[in-house]
């Protein structure tokens, strides 16, 4: 059998992580050359989907050089592609693929030896860890009709090499990734966050969802409380047992409905937990991993 010879993909930040490639290079230093450069503007150009679309696209390893911490031309980009690169790490570790394909550096433009440094350490590392895929993968297809958060997920969903058994937690500073949370004891029924949502990631069916309603009291520890909050108490307090199923409303009362909601549509722009004048819509900072992969 060949030896297998790893493909790696560095994304190497303009001022910087370039500069010391270039320079390793007008230097003679030797590295292994199975390593492509992308040249970027800014490592925080580096977007979540480029390194997804790197591994369908048959790399074995990627990593994303960029400044040094606090010595960023675009002040934080580095930082901001730093959480990034946590995030995916994770992600790849979640579907199988294992997180330690994925690594960031921060070196300056005269940095070349320690630039060096990281192509070998990736190229060891991937090495030993052989081919990310057991085969080749047909690549997503970005289509019109799909939002760019969307095409995130099915490229995740044609990556993954086993289905992912918890959320993942998104990094401190992260902001566009999330996912919400619905109280449905607080709800009122009036369809703000379904209007402002331009993604269509909320819809509402007529009726009540009980059994959540139930155990969303028991632990809500209400500061403001509502007319529906004091009918759902009046309900729970006279319940001779606990209910079992949704119980669907009877037409023209629309304003008894429950909220569907799709993570795989949403991009967490917050608009809806915005508008909700009974803070009923909540942000939970992690990606649920198992229901986006289904």
């Amino acid at each position: 059998m060949a030896e297998f010879v790893p493909k790696i993909l560095a994304f190497c930040c303009n001022y910087c992580a370039y500069a010391a490639a270039d320079l390793a290079g007008v230097s003679r230093m030797q590295y292994p050359p199975n390593v492509r450069i992308i040249r970027v503007p800014c490592s925080g150009k580096v977007d979540i989907t480029y390194i997804f679309r790197a591994f369908e696209r048959g790399a074995d390893g990627v990593f994303v050089a960029g400044c040094l911490k606090g010595g960023c031309h675009f002040v934080e980009g580095n930082l901001h592609a730093e959480n990034r690169i946590k995030l995916a790490k994770e992600i790849l570790e979640a579907i199988g693929i294992g997180g330690g394909r994925l690594e960031m550096f921060f070196i300056s433009s005269a940095m070349a030896p320690q630039f060096v440094e990281a192509v070998r350490m990736m190229t060891d590392r991937i090495s030993k860890l052989g081919p990310a895929l057991p085969r080749t993968m047909g690549l997503t297809k970005k289509t019109m009709d799909i939002n760019k958060r969307e095409f995130l997920y099915f490229m995740l969903k044609n990556l993954a090499l086993r289905r992912p058994e918890k959320a993942v937690p998104v990094p401190e500073g992260l902001e566009e990734f999330g996912r919400i949370e619905f109280n449905p004891a607080k709800c009122i029924g009036c369809k703000k966050c379904k209007e402002v949502c331009s993604e269509k990631a909320i819809e509402f069916t007529p009726g009540l969802d009980l059994p959540t309603i139930f155990h969303t009291l028991t632990k809500n520890g209400e500061e403001k409380v509502t007319k529906r909050y004091l009918l759902y108490e009046t309900i729970a307090k006279i319940a001779v047992k606990p209910p079992s199923r949704f119980i669907m409303a009877p037409e023209g009362m629309e304003e008894f409905c429950t909220m569907q909601y799709s993570p795989k549509q949403c991009t967490v722009c917050e608009k809806c937990r915005q508008i909700c004048p009974e803070k009923a819509i909540s942000l939970v900072k992690e990606l649920d991993l198992p229901s986006i992969i289904s």
